[in-house]
């Protein structure tokens, strides 16, 4: 196949003209280094204002509106190449204020995901580990990872539920979580899932339907009777926007976005899902205690003797517990083969923390244990099912 003249044809098809020199070299080097296909380039035709204009203009009869049907809009290697029904860039340039806060690197759990826009933006303007959880195919998110080839970004494909959530807050601790139009999916009460989810984290962005909302909304039955209290929060309204799903009237109503603090404290409370709480075995007091701000963390293992510098991510048994599908399983065979480490003591997978670029070694002056090497390692990945 010829490449220019394909990407000539897609831009006489679709726009009536020859394509810019610098769009040609571009999309030419895209489609060569398999960065996107063809495909992606028709859609980024078919959505660009250029497009819509001549289709308004109806310089282009023979061809029917092109509509998406993403929530969100898709974004790969920070260019937009498909708009959402939602309006994405006024509810990022919200978190993106508050994120500027931050001097150091950050962490942040996306659950409900969809394309993954809020994840992959983050990921472009600050620096740390940013975790998308999204289980639905019809989303398409892993194939967007691999295509954004963004290390910084690990993809959980899970239908999480609040048993799994409060597992994950056992575990884990985030700077940020994104509750973005996702608890009212829930079939658990959403005052339940709403607080275990800021318990997870230092701040929850939280946006979630307006009350008056029909049924083309899930759950909105649960909406008027179940209404969140957010006093305990700090809450603080950032912005409204149109909710743009259903029909004209459910359109037009407008959902808040909030930041939401987490004023309780923040623990971590066992090793890994199904090992016995700390407190249970070193002892009332001997849980993980995090104290953040925008500057540091600072990590408190209680009564027991043990120091750490926080690294930022989560641990390679629990992404892979949660389908963690990106990085990959192969990215993750050569993420253990490149670890650079001698006279480990153990490698169990709880000890391995992920970042997405890199496996970091924890807490290997514990006893000597039986998976204490690299070859160890992966034999008991694959088998106890986890790779």
């Amino acid at each position: 196949m010829d490449i220019r003249k394909s990407i000539r044809a897609q831009y006489l098809k679709f726009l009536d003209r020859e394509p810019d020199l610098d769009d040609l070299d571009y999309y030419s080097n895209e489609l060569e280094t398999n960065r996107i296909e063809l495909n992606d380039l028709i859609v980024i035709l078919r959505n660009s204002n250029e497009f819509k204009e001549l289709l308004k203009h109806q310089k282009i009869p023979e061809l029917e509106t092109y509509s998406t049907d993403t929530y969100n809009d898709i974004r790969i290697k920070g260019k937009i190449i498909s708009s959402g029904y939602r309006n994405s860039e006024k509810r990022y340039n919200e978190i993106f204020k508050f994120c500027k806060k931050f001097n150091r690197p950050i962490s942040v759990l996306d659950l409900g995901a969809a394309e993954g826009y809020f994840t992959f933006r983050l990921s472009e303007d600050f620096s740390g580990v940013f975790i998308a959880v999204e289980s639905n195919p019809e989303r398409k998110l892993l194939e967007l990872c691999i295509k954004n080839n963004d290390h910084k970004i690990l993809l959980l494909d899970k239908q999480m539920n609040l048993k799994n959530l409060k597992n994950l807050k056992e575990v884990q601790h985030f700077d940020i979580v994104l509750a973005l139009n996702i608890i009212h999916h829930f079939d658990e009460p959403f005052q339940d899932v709403l607080d275990t989810l800021v318990s997870m984290s230092s701040f929850c962005f939280l946006e979630h339907p307006n009350p008056l909302e029909n049924k083309s909304t899930k759950n909105s039955q649960r909406l008027e009777t179940e209404k969140l209290n957010l006093d305990s929060f700090d809450p603080i309204l950032l912005t409204k926007n149109q909710s743009g799903l259903g029909n004209s009237f459910n359109q037009k109503l407008e959902r808040s976005l909030w930041l939401l603090k987490n004023t309780q404290s923040k623990t971590i409370d066992r090793g890994w899902r199904g090992s016995s709480k700390y407190d249970e075995e070193f002892g009332p007091g001997n849980h993980i205690s995090i104290k953040s701000n925008f500057d540091k963390i600072d990590i408190d293992y209680g009564l027991r003797d043990e120091k750490r510098t926080w690294i930022q991510g989560i641990d390679l048994r629990t992404f892979l517990e949660n389908n963690g599908v990106y990085p990959t399983n192969d990215q993750i065979i050569n993420l253990i083969d490149d670890l650079k480490i001698e006279h480990a003591k153990d490698l169990g997978p709880h000890n391995l923390i992920l970042n997405g670029a890199n496996l970091f070694p924890i807490d290997q002056d514990d006893k000597l244990d039986t998976v204490n090497t690299k070859e160890k390692l992966k034999d008991f990945l694959k088998q106890s099912g986890l790779l």
